[in-house]
């Protein structure tokens, strides 16, 4: 299976991305650490083995809670298990270190005045406290830095509605205007064409979704599914009777809000790119509600020989996934033989 693409950014990425300036804070740090703490230790050699050791255990301790406890907890709101979880991280890394330097000082015990970390004043004073506002730190600057990305990737949304509102009211026509154009198409459509009516009367209804539904940053999740199964019947009309088009939306989505227009773009990704000749073809989109998630499922046949590189529509979609839902998405996109893919896991609460 060729995965074409997976929008979350995993901790590969992320050190990938800030290796450098990374290691070299942490160099700073072990140079500080050796100039404050070198007539500590009777050599030289022994005072880098006991840095590196103790770099390398707070380094340990910083990227767990960094990378997984405020990701995975603080950031879910498992604020009791985010404190239990940071606690317990903080323990077992002083303990860790305490035990290790004991193992590192044994063969020089006779060359100490007095041996670190010898009782529990000073463990507490050298290693759990230090520990524990130097993880703490790294913390509050992981959580900082976070909200500020959060916060312009907000302020870009905003931007980009408000530029896409201009653009909008620049290009719009009085919607009154288009409707009663719409009627009077109605009235002159034979009464004996309920095919054609009924089809007129659903993109009326598109239009009016889009008109007037959309101008809120959420909407009621059975309005956007009322739109995508318009939208399908719709496309019904114009391909040939041989395809197979199904579409499914699970009764439990009621009750959930979403960004309008966000689904459509790969309903119609589906359509536009469906194999029509050579075999059973099919397009099959699937909503399911998995808790508060809604997970969105479309396949569709196509020619293999067509790129499968996401276009303008699906470029667009995903920029969006990124600027309403970060964090709170997992987009993928495959294709495999004759068969193009989408599979979308979108956090609503």
């Amino acid at each position: 299976m060729d995965r074409i693409n997976a929008y979350d950014m995993t901790a590969q990425h992320w050190f990938a991305r800030y290796k450098l300036h990374h290691l070299l804070f942490w160099t700073a740090f072990f140079v500080v650490w050796l100039t404050l703490r070198i007539d500590d230790y009777p050599t030289l050699s022994l005072t880098i083995k006991a840095g590196v050791l103790k770099v390398f255990t707070l380094a340990g301790a910083v990227y767990v809670t960094n990378l997984f406890l405020i990701p995975r907890l603080l950031y879910q709101r498992q604020y009791l298990a985010f404190v239990a979880g940071f606690t317990l991280l903080v323990m077992t890394t002083g303990w860790l270190v305490i035990r290790l330097l004991d193992h590192l000082l044994q063969p020089y015990v006779a060359q100490f005045k007095r041996l670190p970390n010898s009782d529990l004043g000073t463990q507490l004073y050298d290693v759990y406290i230090p520990l524990f506002f130097m993880v703490g730190a790294a913390a509050g600057i992981k959580f900082y830095v976070d909200q500020l990305r959060t916060s312009h990737r907000l302020q870009q949304a905003l931007r980009s509605q408000a530029e896409q509102e201009l653009l909008y009211l620049k290009a719009q026509i009085n919607p009154h205007a288009i409707f009663n154009s719409l009627n009077a198409i109605y009235f002159l459509i034979d009464k004996k064409n309920t095919a054609a009516r009924d089809t007129l009367m659903k993109f009326s209804s598109l239009l009016r979704y889009q008109l007037y539904d959309c101008n809120t940053d959420t909407i009621p999740v059975e309005k956007e599914v009322l739109y995508l199964e318009h939208y399908v019947a719709i496309q019904r009309v114009r391909q040939n009777e041989d395809l197979e088009v199904r579409f499914e939306a699970d009764p439990a989505l009621q009750g959930l809000r979403i960004a309008p227009l966000l689904l459509i773009p790969f309903v119609e990704n589906a359509f536009k790119h469906v194999a029509t000749s050579g075999g059973q073809q099919y397009i099959r989109i699937s909503l399911q509600r998995e808790a508060d998630d809604i997970v969105l499922s479309t396949s569709n046949t196509c020619y293999e020989h067509v790129t499968a590189t996401p276009g303008i529509g699906l470029a667009n979609a995903r920029r969006r996934l990124e600027l309403l839902y970060p964090g709170r998405h997992h987009l993928s996109l495959y294709q495999e033989g004759g068969v193009f893919q989408v599979f979308l896991k979108l956090s609503l609460l």
